[in-house]
């Protein structure tokens, strides 16, 4: 190994800049030989974390000095959106070269990246029997097991013998057929799914022994329509490798591979925060400033909406906030409050049904629960409050209004936050939508009626507070 190799061939946070400047600078110098021997050195999942530290110029110097193998590797590595950037300034027969060194279900991935003139050109020049692979896995819809399987795999009959898996095994691997195969699938007379035997196995036992008698049961397996965040879970609970798809008729389809469930896993961990947030999932660096506003747009009206429905409910206590002008400010303190403690338990309960760890047993349980925690949080906070208001003010009215206000709702707070998205998800909606000015808002709205309601009350009884 060169220096330029040795030194470079692991990104970490200590070199990171360096391999950027030094990319730059052989691009900038053209030093190509010594650019390509660089790029190579490192792991096609490190210059996709690189690729947005270079600019366009260098980006395509980049591309030219990439070998059609790992630039393959290279573009299943990006996002949609910076493979989109790519394609748009290469041909057809550019991106084809690449996609042939790829497995059936990273392919399916690309292609849907592109348009359908350009998605046809390519599977035309792949021979008919990969072709059909390919589109059985396009024809399911993005976040399904369909859309995740891939079709390369090995299957043999349950009567095949030890030494003819292994033959064909040997075969396919010499052809560059399979990739991380650890399990050979046994089928029936009707390509019906029955088992599986591990690779490994077949190297201990007898070439003579027959599939079925060393194969594992099936047991676990998805249709192609199941969801990929419940296909997430089920490789969590048994801890899998693989994991077949079939049909209605228990036909095998494909398998899924656990590096791409890692893949969905950080998909809907960040499709969830985004979306407590309100913020579209696109990337910001290859969107418009326009398409970032749009993208956000919705939201904020929504909020302005229910923002304002809370300022209407205020404008009852009109009367009680001239006479205390105090109060005013201290609305703020009780939104705030309120609104932290809502996301606190919106949060923790998405979070949970997502791991699929709330059900109809435990889910008054965990209600319970977080309404409990906020009541807490709400009478220290409360009581604290109410201290530090009575030391300023040096008036008991504002300081138990302040005490009444923060631990009502933050109750509230506990409960709409906890029991909204369990609604929304039992109405087959997305629960982190509840984070939203929904909840925020509810909240808002009657912990401001029940601050100012104790002080309307207290004003009419004692004249003031």
């Amino acid at each position: 190994m060169n220096t330029v190799e040795r030194k470079y061939h692991l990104l970490t946070k200590a070199n990171y800049p360096q391999i950027v400047s030094l990319v730059s600078k052989l691009c900038r110098v053209r030093r190509f030989e010594l650019l390509k021997r660089a790029l190579h050195s490192l792991h096609p999942t490190s210059l996709a974390l690189l690729w947005d530290s270079f600019d366009e110029p260098e980006r395509e110097m980049i591309l030219g000095q990439l070998s059609s193998e790992y630039a393959a590797e290279f573009l299943t590595e990006l996002g949609s959106d910076e493979r989109e950037a790519i394609f748009r300034s290469k041909d057809t027969a550019w991106i084809f070269d690449r996609l042939e060194e790829l497995e059936t279900d990273d392919i399916a991935v690309i292609l849907r990246d592109l348009n359908p003139r350009d998605t046809n050109f390519i599977l035309r020049r792949f021979d008919k029997n990969y072709t059909g692979k390919i589109k059985e896995i396009l024809k399911y819809p993005e976040g399904t097991a369909g859309a995740l399987m891939s079709s390369d795999f090995l299957a043999v009959s349950r009567h095949a013998t030890i030494k003819s898996i292994v033959s064909q095994f040997q075969k396919l691997v010499k052809h560059d057929q399979l990739e991380d195969l650890q399990f050979t699938f046994v089928v029936d007379r009707g390509n019906k799914f029955v088992g599986y035997i591990p690779i490994r196995k077949l190297i201990l036992e007898k070439s003579s022994r027959k599939a079925q008698e060393i194969m594992q049961p099936a047991q676990v397996m998805v249709g192609p329509e199941q969801d990929q965040e419940t296909v997430a879970k089920i490789f969590k609970d048994y801890n899998l490798l693989s994991l077949p798809v079939v049909d209605s008729r228990g036909v095998l389809l494909g398998h899924i591979t656990v590096d791409d469930v890692v893949d969905v896993l950080e998909e809907e961990a960040t499709e969830d925060m985004l979306r407590l947030g309100g913020v579209t999932q696109d990337a910001p660096h290859v969107q418009s400033l326009a398409q970032m506003a749009r993208g956000r747009l919705p939201w904020l009206t929504i909020n302005l909406a229910t923002q304002v429905l809370s300022a209407w409910i205020v404008t009852f206590f009109d009367e009680t906030l001239s006479k205390v002008i105090l109060l005013a400010p201290l609305m703020t303190v009780i939104g705030g409050q309120g609104g932290n403690a809502t996301m606190q338990a919106v949060t923790v309960v998405v979070r949970s049904l997502a791991l699929g760890q709330i059900n109809g047993k435990n889910v008054s349980k965990v209600i319970a629960k977080e309404v409990g925690v906020s009541s807490l949080n709400g009478f220290a906070i409360g009581t604290f409050a109410a201290i530090l208001v009575y030391s300023y003010t040096q008036r008991a009215g504002i300081a138990f209004c302040m005490f009444t206000g923060l631990v009502s709702n933050m109750f509230i707070a506990g409960l709409v936050g906890s029991m909204l998205p369990v609604v929304l998800r039992a109405f087959r909606l997305d629960p982190a939508l509840a984070a939203g000015p929904i909840a925020t808002t509810f909240t808002d709205m009657c912990g401001f009626s029940v601050f100012l309601g104790v002080a309307t009350l207290l004003i009419g009884k004692f004249g003031g507070l």
